[in-house]
């Protein structure tokens, strides 16, 4: 928004200083070419009839026959009692016609020599002001219009952007959630469209979300309901004690196995809930590391290769930090056959944090997918769990602009990486 009243403060300020001054120019030239034209015809006759009075004898008599005829006022003035500014004084006396312009009259002056006077012909100042008065009109008209195209020119781009953002809108609503502005540097409401498409993106993220978890849950909960329905039946069925113990395990089996989905689902909510609670502070990457690498419970003998170096801080939340950390570590203990392997790498612009194991390791046409709730990778029947750990850790990368890749790893199986901006 920032950029649009910057923008329209702009344009208002030079159309108007443009406008003004084009106006003015333009005025002045023909004032000053108006006024030229508008008195030649008088300097003529000043001179003509001062070239005549100067060989009367009596020209007072002529003047007063002349004025009960024309308009005009004729005067003889004196030569010693009409000063001139010594510029003027010369082409005066060479018989040059000089016009004189008050606040209530016009007059045109023309030297006598012979009789050392000064014929003042008078001019009525209304001849002019019509014209004037159509011109300034016109020039009003033309500097309001001006400003008028200089907003239109403006409000164009403004208007293109603002039906676009319109249109998106309505077809987002219409249920085209991969529709995004096409954003422009040069767009006076960018601000507002990056706003839109990280809205449609995190609305598309959310709905895609809900059908994958719809998917996964409608999947994992049959199973286990399936089961309980059969053991209920076959329960009700047998006066068998043994047999009734054996099909109350199951039950209990599959109830706790259900309790752990609905744990699952509730913390990943919890994790959409606190999107907007990410509190971040500097964190130690390496004694964080440290705490989740020794916290770790039972490793299945498996080695844990993990080696604290110097103090590295990053900013972030402590605590999602830490869930991200033990997410990737309790996947590559998971999936790993003898060995896991934890480092950072330190860069110019970034930190890695890296975990390998030497396990199966993943296909590349599963890695992307891997980052998606209830996705599972190699051996999904027999490994426990519910296919939401990377999903968590991509999550939590998300919230701290850090970027996440699954490679392989020189051990063989997979090497998970998370890359943080120093």
């Amino acid at each position: 928004m920032k950029k649009l009243v910057l923008s329209l403060v702009l344009v208002m300020f030079t159309a108007i200083i443009f406008l003004g001054w084009s106006l003015d120019t333009l005025f002045n030239n023909y004032q000053e070419q108006q006024n030229t034209d508008e008195f030649s015809a008088y300097r003529q006759i000043a001179a003509s009839l001062a070239t005549t009075l100067d060989k009367l004898d009596d020209p007072q008599a002529f003047i007063m026959a002349w004025q009960k005829a024309n308009q005009q006022t004729l005067n003889l003035v004196p030569l010693t009692e009409f000063p001139l500014p010594e510029e003027l004084t010369q082409d005066f006396n060479q018989g040059v016609s000089l016009v004189l312009e008050s606040a209530d009259r016009i007059t045109v002056n023309h030297i006598m020599p012979a009789q050392q006077q000064v014929l003042v012909m008078s001019v009525s100042p209304q001849a002019s002001q019509p014209a004037n008065l159509s011109l300034q009109m016109i020039l009003t008209t033309a500097f309001y219009m001006g400003i008028l195209l200089f907003v239109g020119i403006w409000l164009y781009p403004l208007i293109k952007r603002l039906r676009l953002l319109s249109k998106a809108t309505k077809t987002f609503g219409a249920g085209d959630f991969a529709w995004r502005i096409p954003v422009s540097s040069t767009s006076y409401v960018a601000d507002i469209e990056n706003e839109f498409n990280r809205m449609a993106q995190k609305i598309e993220t959310l709905i895609q979300d809900n059908k994958l978890l719809g998917n996964a849950v409608s999947h994992d909960l049959r199973t286990p309901l399936a089961r309980l329905r059969f053991g209920i039946e076959a329960l009700s069925e047998t006066n068998k004690p043994e047999k009734q113990d054996k099909y109350i395990r199951h039950l209990s089996q599959d109830i706790a196995e259900m309790e752990r989905l609905v744990e699952v689902l509730l913390n990943y909510a919890r994790l959409e809930q606190s999107l907007i609670k990410v509190d971040k502070v500097p964190v130690d990457l390496n004694q964080l590391l440290d705490q989740c690498v020794y916290g770790l419970d039972d490793a299945d003998g498996k080695l844990i290769k993990w080696q604290p170096i110097d103090k590295i801080t990053i900013v972030g939340d402590q605590n999602f930090l830490a869930m991200l950390i033990n997410n990737l570590l309790n996947n590559a203990q998971q999936y790993a056959s003898q060995i896991i392997q934890v480092s950072i790498v330190q860069k110019s612009q970034s930190i890695e944090l890296v975990v390998e194991d030497d396990g199966l390791g993943i296909d590349k046409s599963k890695r992307l997918k891997l980052l998606q709730p209830f996705t599972r990778g190699h051996n999904d029947i027999e490994k426990p769990g519910f296919g939401m750990g990377l999903a968590i850790v991509a999550r939590i990368a998300a919230w701290h602009n850090a970027e996440i890749r699954i490679a392989e790893s020189e051990l063989g199986g997979a090497r998970v990486s998370v890359t943080f901006k120093r």
